[in-house]
């Protein structure tokens, strides 16, 4: 039986996925470069802390994402995420669910970033990180805290623990979900079961 030249060709220059452009953030020991390389070789690293930025393509179900993970920790250095948002698709935003004194801060940043011009059309998933501690807040705990039904852009918010990866998976499927929504749909917030 022949084999079909179009198959070889699949086969020799296999389809070229387009990279959707995603922005990691969130305040600084959040646990934004634990996620992504969570994500990326799927075990947990001991992460320093990050200078500049660290670049990763995950797949996410049929999309490759191109991970942008951006140093949180100055408010100085948080001015400068602006320039690493050009062309961004989703926002993955990470928030310490143990850190209630800087609350406030986060949903500071996240409310800037949302009304960012380069940023028009862009999706957030939120991780509510660090479940695995005691007192952390769960993600209903935080939509009320945050305001997030407040957000006129599509949003979730995925309870997890970026040193074992638990409801890392999930997130990404609901970022995979508003991403494949039609184009100027409005989206509902949404938010995870308890996972711990």
């Amino acid at each position: 039986m022949g084999i079909r030249l179009s198959n070889l060709i699949e086969r020799w220059f296999p389809k070229h996925e387009p990279e959707l452009r995603v922005g990691m953030l969130g305040l600084d020991n959040a646990g934004k470069t634990t996620i992504l390389y969570q994500l990326k070789i799927e075990r947990n690293v001991e992460p320093l802390p990050t200078v500049g930025f660290n670049v990763e393509n995950v797949r996410c179900g049929k999309m490759l994402l191109n991970i942008w993970d951006v140093s949180g920790d100055r408010p100085r250095t948080r001015t400068l995420w602006q320039h690493y948002n050009q062309n961004t698709r989703a926002i993955i935003f990470v928030i310490d669910a143990t850190d209630v004194r800087r609350l406030t801060r986060a949903m500071d940043e996240l409310r800037w970033l949302c009304c960012r011009p380069e940023l028009t059309g862009a999706v957030y998933l939120l991780f509510a990180n660090k479940q695995d501690l005691p007192g952390a807040l769960s993600a209903e705990q935080l939509v009320t805290l945050l305001q997030l039904r407040r957000l006129a852009q599509p949003w979730a918010i995925q309870e997890c623990c970026a040193i074992n990866g638990v409801g890392l998976a999930d997130g990404l499927q609901q970022l995979e979900e508003m991403l494949g929504s039609a184009r100027g749909r409005r989206i509902s917030g949404t938010f995870s079961n308890k996972l711990f």
